[in-house]
């Protein structure tokens, strides 16, 4: 038998002790050797790298005469992997029901693999014995006839060759991460521990109070093996972490940050301010700016997937945007970090074009072992893990390969991934967002774009016409529905930019260009009535491409003509007047007075 998975963890083993605790927690190979006993083995021997050889449970002599061959035909010098090889074929032959266990079996993949090593030779034994393994009767039984057995402990299936697990006589057994009954059973004697707890007896029944406790501590340690929860609960005794604020000691554990900013009074001071905020920061999408505004708060409140029993690792809020391009969507992404965070390292951004092949993945959580630059990390992982209080945006989403969603979908259910190396990185602190800009246009079958929807439609049409294709991309196309369920009500649908929006934008880049000469010159720069006008007009003629579109005009009518003019003066005055702007052939020049 193949054992992977979590087998570095605790198992629950029941007790019939009266008054006590009704399971007791054994590592995995006592608790295999628990349940060997309990079938009917007697002698069960093992062996790891560290350790060598040794004895497990033994009735009689048997085992200790099997080690004691192991050594004495192996020799006295023989490398631990010899010694091994000739105990497997001991115990395969033996005439008294054994089993040896091999822990820490993914440490002996060396050099020695190739053909005429140690390693080789070991294997060939290991599925030698697979043929000549003895069966015993139990004595007094009807229970199913006792194999001798090897137990190999290995931390991936695929530590030991194909010819091995692919053996129809082998089973490969995968230890999953505790349910939430295990959680539960080991959680109600802790919380008897924790500090300012009142202690109840084993005997007595729970009071409403112990059970909501147990239920919510059960629930924040979803994916968490049971050795973790023992963890968590040292440090919350350890920092004087009461039972009522067990997500702080849960949440300390994952990233390893003490304080909660998201329970900052300062954090909810700024909330309170946020939409007007935001709105001067994304102009014209007062729909979008309170949706986000409302997942903020929500998160500030700690009801984050509130309505799920196990919500405790998902991210704090998931938002996708979707919308024309050019509309503030990579904006408001960015205003938010600096609302929430108030820093710049705070939002890590990924295009997502980058991520259109296949393999892309391990861009994001590093390459797997075995392939160059495993060690690396990915970039997701490395950045999350340094700092988890940020925001991710994955930019143009519909442009990554399928298999990345796979990786999305660990994010939003769960709140972790496992990077290339086996490290688990946690985004539960994270505010996770999309941008995409599906249902805008329609791809025809020679490879042309036509709008599907165009500026001067109502929002109400707008919003219908775009979550209607984000829906059938994420069902029919990709067939990945699961997806779209996991981001629920949270896609936020951006309008297009409209003319007074855009003369705002006018405005606005407009008073960016007057810091930025002022900045670098000294100059003041004053523009006219008239050249304002004149640029506004031509702004507002390409507003297809929303705000980035006005950008670009600007920069074609004003700050070209600008620079090239003040180029040419001696010095720069202390005031540059623009007076006009005005179109000579195929540029823009402007008149300075």
């Amino acid at each position: 038998m193949v054992l992977t998975g979590n087998l570095r963890d605790f198992a629950l083993i029941p007790t019939d002790k009266p008054g006590g605790p009704p399971y007791r927690s054994f590592d995995i190979t006592s608790a295999l050797v628990h349940a060997l006993s309990q079938a009917g083995h007697q002698n069960i021997v093992s062996f790891n790298p560290a350790e060598g050889l040794g004895i497990l449970s033994e009735q009689g002599h048997v085992a200790s005469t099997l080690i004691r061959d192991a050594e004495k035909v192996a020799g006295n010098e023989a490398s631990l992997t010899r010694q091994l090889r000739v105990l497997i074929r001991l115990v395969a032959s033996a005439e008294d029901s054994c089993c040896l266990v091999i822990e820490g079996a993914s440490r002996l993949r060396t050099e020695s693999e190739t053909l005429g090593g140690e390693l080789h030779e070991l294997l060939v034994t290991a599925e030698r014995a697979l043929l000549t393994a003895v069966r015993h009767r139990v004595a007094g039984s009807h229970r199913t006839p006792l194999y001798n057995t090897i137990f190999w402990m290995v931390d991936r299936e695929g530590d030991l060759p194909h010819w091995i697990v692919g053996n129809d006589l082998v089973r490969v057994i995968s230890i999953p991460l505790p349910s939430l009954g295990d959680r539960r059973n080991l959680i109600r004697p802790l919380i008897n521990s924790l500090p300012n707890a009142v202690p109840i007896p084993f005997d007595r029944e729970l009071d409403e109070a112990s059970i909501e406790l147990i239920d919510r501590y059960a629930g924040l340690t979803g994916g968490l093996t049971l050795r973790s929860i023992n963890e968590i609960n040292r440090l919350a005794i350890d920092r004087g972490i009461p039972g009522a604020r067990i997500e702080d000691a849960v949440r300390t554990y994952r990233v390893g940050i003490p304080d909660n900013p998201w329970h900052d009074p300062a954090l909810k001071a700024k909330i309170r301010e946020a939409a007007a905020t935001l709105n001067r920061s994304v102009l014209g999408q007062p729909a979008a700016v309170r949706k986000t505004v409302d997942i903020l708060i929500r998160s500030t409140m700690g009801l984050t997937g509130a309505q799920t029993a196990s919500s405790g690792g998902r991210p704090q809020g998931v938002l996708f945007f979707a919308g024309p391009t050019g509309v503030g969507k990579t904006e408001l992404a960015k205003s938010v970090a600096e609302l929430v965070f108030g820093r710049n390292d705070a939002f890590l951004r990924f295009d997502m074009s980058e991520f259109a092949h296949e393999g892309a993945e391990a861009r994001l959580i590093g390459a797997p072992p075995g392939y160059i630059g495993h060690n690396a990390g990915g970039e997701l992982t490395n950045a999350v893990r340094q700092q988890p209080f940020r925001l991710i945006l994955f930019d143009e989403v519909e442009k990554a390969h399928p298999q990345i969603f796979d990786k999305f979908l660990q994010i939003l259910e769960d709140g972790r991934l496992t990077d290339g190396n086996g490290s688990t990185v946690y985004f539960s602190e994270a505010l996770i967002v999309f941008t995409s800009n599906l249902g805008v246009y329609t791809v025809g079958p020679d490879g042309l774009r036509t709008p599907r929807i165009t500026r001067g439609a109502g929002y109400r049409e707008v919003e219908t016409t775009i979550r209607a294709a984000v829906a059938e991309h994420f069902t029919r196309d990709l067939g990945r529905p699961e997806i779209l369920n996991r981001i629920g009500e949270n896609v936020v649908v951006f309008d297009f930019v409209s003319e007074d929006v855009g003369n705002e934008l006018v405005d606005v880049f407009v008073n960016n260009i007057g810091n930025r000469v002022r900045e670098t010159t000294g100059a003041r720069l004053v523009i006219s009535d008239e050249a304002i006008q004149t640029l506004k007009s031509g702004a507002t003629q390409n507003l297809d491409f929303g705000g980035r579109g006005v950008a670009n005009v600007v920069e074609a009518m004003l700050i070209n003509p600008l620079a090239r003019a003040m180029f040419d003066l001696p010095t720069v005055p202390p005031e540059v007047v623009v007076t006009r702007i005005k179109r000579s052939g195929e540029a823009w020049n402007v008149w300075l007075r």
